[in-house]
This record gives structure tokens, C-alpha cells and sequence, in this order.
């Protein structure tokens, strides 16, 4: 399973020997390289059969999107916990981290929800088809950081300290599980003829995700892991350096900020729309506007505050 990074960088295809990958489930369905090599990737990893409950089935699967999600997890740990012991030994990092992926996971599934619901009414698609599929990520990163702040809040930890901890590893994180996105056929890109295009091929990522067959497009999840990736190497520079509280996370949400923006530009998958504007590209101009402020207002009003006078309340 998986994708030659080599292979994405090629010359432009010619309209008989397109060079694109093929995304399905079955191996009928695999990525076919112009040399002819064959590399299977599966939306659905593990498929354990069906389980029946008060005379309706429900699939027992284990899906790209879903071990790709609990990968990034386990890594998100690994480092949050090697980063909280060097910033505050003493706090519980543990019960912030997973109380804050809890929160985050039900946060992008509401708001996946909440964007699919006329969907969901009309009966185009289904609770099971929303709750397999992947979710709003901005959603779960606004509920994930309240439910922070709240804990942070009653533990008495500084909140300031949790964020440069947090977001340095949410990029890593966020980064890792877009595979899954690509993997699932998710946060699909747009119609395109460009020579590392990628062609889904799966029914069932159609069904699940509406996603489009057997049309080149944008693999829009590989550019934002690829972006990820380096928003997470200047973030973990910046935190290596022992910075202030409160100084991590306006950074990234800049740097997200602006990439979320234009990237939107290149999806096509339903996301919702205000204006001439999709919901989450007017959420990146908040970002990039509210980091923008806060970066510009400690530079030139707050250049000398100690720690305990940076954190409110």
C-alpha cells in the first residue's frame, strides 16, 4: 500500500499515456504507473464482514481514514509528551492531549455533519457513510483547542505553554492523517491535467464520500501534507528555541491560514459556501487576520512581558 513520492514530479502526460494514479479498493482498481508497475491502495485496509444488530447489518471494517487518524494519534503523543516534559513536567499532559483529540474528532464529525445535513435529509447519504468518511477539520480544531483551554483552565496550567506545545505538533498531526484523506477519497482536489494527477476508481469511496471516478484531479491531501510538513519544521525550530508563551500558535494559524485559503481554491468536494467563498476559506482570512494582530500587537505594545503577565485571568 502506498504511493511513490518520486513519481508525482513528472513531464506533462500526452492525451494517450496520461501519467496519473488510480485509487480503488479492489486490486482491479490499483495505481497504474506509465511503467506498468501496480501499486494497490484500499480505502477500506480491513474488511471483517458484517455484524448484525435488531435485523440491520453494520460493516466491521477498518478504513485508511481511521488508521491513518489513530497513526497521527500515537505520533501526536509520542511528541507531545517528550515536548510537555521539557515545558512543565508537572501537568497532565496525557488528559489534555486525548481529552482535546476526543473533543477535536467529535467536533470535525458534528461539523461534517452539519455540512452534509441536506444530504443527510434527503437521503443521499448516510449517518454510517458521514461517520466512516473523514470531517471538518477546522470544526474539530476549534472544539479540540476549547476543550484545551477549558482544562487548562481548571488544572491551573498556563494556557499559554499548552498552545506552544500543541501547535507545534497539530501540523505533524494534521499532516499525517491527510494520507487518509487521499487514501479514503476525501477532500478530493479539482478536475485536472497536470502529470501527478490521481484518478479514484473506488465505488465505495463513491458512495461514502461522493467522490469522483474516473476523472484526473488535484491531489489536493498531498499538497497540504506537504505544506504541514514544513509549517511543522518551522514551528518545532521556533519552539526548540524556548520561546514566550503564546507564541506558537499564531504562527501556525498564519501559515495555515493562508495555505487553507488557497488551497480551497483547488477542491471540489462539498464543503459549504458563504458568498463567493467557501465556509472554511473565510475562516482562514479570520486566522490570518487575528495572527497578523496579535503578532504586530506583541511586537510593538508587548515586547517585555514576563510569562505571568501573558496569561488572562
Amino acid at each position: 500500500m502506498g504511493c511513490e513520492i518520486e513519481k508525482l514530479f513528472l513531464r506533462a502526460p500526452s492525451a494517450s499515456n496520461r501519467r496519473s494514479w488510480r485509487f480503488g479498493i479492489a486490486p482491479v482498481d490499483s495505481i497504474i504507473s506509465s511503467e506498468g508497475a501496480t501499486h494497490t491502495v484500499h480505502p477500506v485496509l480491513w474488511d471483517f464482514g458484517k455484524i448484525t444488530i435488531a435485523g440491520k447489518s453494520f460493516p466491521i471494517v477498518i478504513g485508511s481514514y481511521g488508521f491513518f487518524f489513530a497513526l497521527s494519534v500515537v505520533v501526536g503523543w509520542i511528541l507531545v509528551r517528550w515536548m510537555g516534559r521539557l515545558s512543565d513536567a508537572d501537568a497532565p499532559w496525557m488528559d489534555l492531549y486525548f481529552g482535546s483529540i476526543v473533543a477535536g474528532f467529535f467536533g470535525a464529525k458534528l461539523a461534517n455533519g452539519l455540512v452534509f445535513l441536506p444530504d443527510l435529509l434527503s437521503g443521499q447519504r448516510s449517518i454510517v457513510g458521514i461517520l466512516m468518511g473523514g470531517g471538518v477539520w477546522l470544526g474539530g480544531a476549534l472544539t479540540g483547542a476549547a476543550f484545551a483551554w477549558i482544562f487548562s483552565r481548571r488544572a491551573g496550567l498556563h494556557f499559554g505553554v499548552v498552545t506552544n506545545v500543541f501547535f507545534t505538533t497539530i501540523p505533524l498531526v494534521h499532516g499525517l492523517g491527510r494520507i487518509g484523506c487521499l487514501l479514503g477519497g476525501c477532500c478530493y482536489g479539482g478536475e485536472c491535467s497536470l502529470p501527478w494527477a490521481i484518478t479514484y476508481t473506488s465505488e465505495l469511496a463513491h458512495r461514502l464520500n461522493g467522490t469522483p471516478l474516473n476523472s484526473p484531479r488535484h491531489p489536493s491531501p498531498v499538497y497540504e501534507f506537504l505544506l504541514e510538513m514544513i509549517n511543522f519544521a518551522i514551528c518545532f525550530a521556533i519552539w526548540k528555541r524556548k520561546p514566550r508563551p503564546w507564541t506558537i500558535m499564531p504562527v501556525w494559524a498564519g501559515l495555515y491560514g493562508a495555505e487553507r485559503f488557497l488551497l480551497e481554491f483547488l477542491r471540489s468536494d462539498a464543503r459549504g459556501h458563504f458568498g463567493f467563498l467557501s465556509t472554511s476559506q473565510w475562516i482562514s482570512l479570520a486566522m490570518v487576520m487575528a495572527s497578523a494582530a496579535f503578532l504586530i500587537y506583541r511586537a510593538r505594545f508587548a515586547p517585555q512581558q514576563t510569562d505571568e503577565s501573558e496569561e488572562p485571568g
